[in-house]
């Protein structure tokens, strides 16, 4: 079963009614430029408040971009995060197949990062979910008795082919595939409440449904957002998914109804 809530507003105003360690898993991407409301009062505001919400010995997975010109501040963020109360855990290169091409002295952006951290000891990890086959078939029966192994912290996650501007639905969208390995990773409880303090067009909440459904589990989500039209496009999404999974589609039958 899948429900879900979205609330417009601060984020860090929002996570101050959300009872402190209620929550199981937290999957976001913050804003990491300035001209998109990077602000770093406001980042150590919000996660803190992930942190209070935040179970003990549960994980907080966060996407953060690159820039051209502070390329350090993803780093300083992370620092940021232990300072709160979070130990980083793992840090995970996501590969990206598509990209804004720099001009000048600069390198092409092709990854940027998924940091994994954790309140309290880290759960153990699903790390077969994503896992990948063996590339020598002679490993199997050696190391496992399937042919499939831990993935790495490499992830080569595409984005998906779109034909109009239209079915961009953030301008800075990430494919559900992104936060659907992080919650299969952290493979949640039975019943569990996943957080994105900062939902976007809700592609977390997506992943969270497609995980409810396809593992059988009871996921809450909660997704704040300071935009309304974001938050009426997730909502909107949101309910577009819960329909289609009622009607029993597979994945990539759902995937082809969103706009």
């Amino acid at each position: 079963m899948f429900k879900y809530t979205i609330k417009n507003g601060e984020s860090q105003t929002e996570l101050s009614s959300v009872p402190a360690s209620s929550v199981d898993l937290v999957v976001t991407s913050p804003p990491y430029k300035n001209e998109d409301g990077f602000e770093w009062e406001i980042m150590s505001d919000v996660m803190s408040g992930c942190y209070k919400a935040l179970k003990l010995n549960t994980l907080c997975f966060v996407n953060f971009g690159h820039l051209a010109n502070y390329k350090t501040r993803p780093l300083h963020f992370s620092i940021m995060m232990e300072d709160i109360g979070f130990s980083l855990h793992d840090t995970i290169v996501w590969v990206k197949n598509h990209y804004t091409p720099l001009q000048g002295n600069n390198l092409n952006n092709l990854f940027e990062y998924v940091f994994m951290f954790r309140k309290g000891d880290c759960p153990p990890l699903d790390r077969l979910s994503i896992g990948v086959p063996y590339a020598d078939k002679s490993n199997v029966g050696r190391y496992s008795d399937k042919d499939i192994k831990c993935g790495g912290n490499v992830w080569y996650v595409n984005y998906p082919t779109i034909q109009q501007s239209a079915q961009k639905l953030h301008k800075d969208r990430f494919p559900v595939e992104l936060p659907l390995k992080c919650i299969k990773l952290a493979h949640p409880l039975e019943s569990a409440q996943i957080l994105d303090p900062f939902c976007g067009s809700g592609t977390t909440g997506v992943a969270a449904a497609i995980y409810a459904q396809d593992f059988n589990k009871n996921i809450s989500f909660l997704g704040i957002d300071k935009h309304s039209p974001h938050c009426i496009m997730a909502s909107g999404r949101l309910e577009n998914h819960v329909l289609n999974l009622m009607k029993g589609l597979s994945n990539e039958q759902r995937a082809s109804t969103e706009s």
